[in-house]
């Protein structure tokens, strides 16, 4: 009777624990010891704007917060598409030390490869820049059929809308409230937490 028990535990708990992100998402700074400001950046990988922010707001924020351990910034996924999904979803499989790069080249390209006409391009398109990073042939086609990456992705936009009602990419949260300013007072907003 004790294991039966245990199996209905087991099974109850595998079937109604809500499906959490993966909180292994690509950062600058350190997570220990806790920093003083930590920013989360919600992105979608087929956004312009996002793009935008990516390639020249954002290296300046690492520049002058992320070495100082006093800010974490956190890249995360909000994706509006299918097309930022997939992409975001094979960021997953490459190696946590290349995620960063994968992302700063399907940003840079993002003009490109987001051009695909059907899914098979699209993924050709993809499976070219992430092949740069290690994940091509077998190994693409696994991650791009993984549903645990899928819906950990997925998972993470529904977490973010659901705590933080956005509304557009890309949306910082700083210290877990939504930053409401311009790129142009952040730092100071920053500054102003340290």
């Amino acid at each position: 009777m004790n294991k039966i028990k245990v199996i209905f535990t087991i099974l109850t708990i595998l079937f109604y624990t809500p499906l959490l992100a993966n909180d292994n998402f690509p950062y600058y700074g350190t997570k220990e010891p806790q920093p003083k400001v930590k920013i989360e950046v919600y992105s979608s990988l087929t956004c312009p704007h996002c793009a935008n922010f990516h390639l020249k707001v954002l290296p300046k924020l690492v520049e002058k917060f992320s070495q100082t351990n006093k800010v974490l910034i956190e890249l995360r996924d909000y994706p509006l598409d299918l097309a930022a999904l997939k992409a975001a979803q094979i960021a997953r499989c490459v190696t946590t030390d290349m995620q960063k790069k994968y992302l700063d080249d399907i940003y840079k390209n993002q003009s490109q490869w987001t051009k695909a006409k059907t899914l098979d391009d699209l993924y050709k398109n993809i499976e070219n820049i992430s092949g740069q990073y290690g994940l091509k042939g077998d190994d693409f086609q696994n991650c791009l059929k993984n549903k645990k990456e899928e819906n950990s992705v997925l998972q993470s936009r529904i977490d973010a809308q659901k705590t933080y009602s956005i509304d557009s990419t890309p949306t910082l949260i700083i210290n877990k409230k939504k930053y409401n300013g311009s790129w142009n007072d952040l730092e100071k907003y920053i500054n102003n937490l340290l």
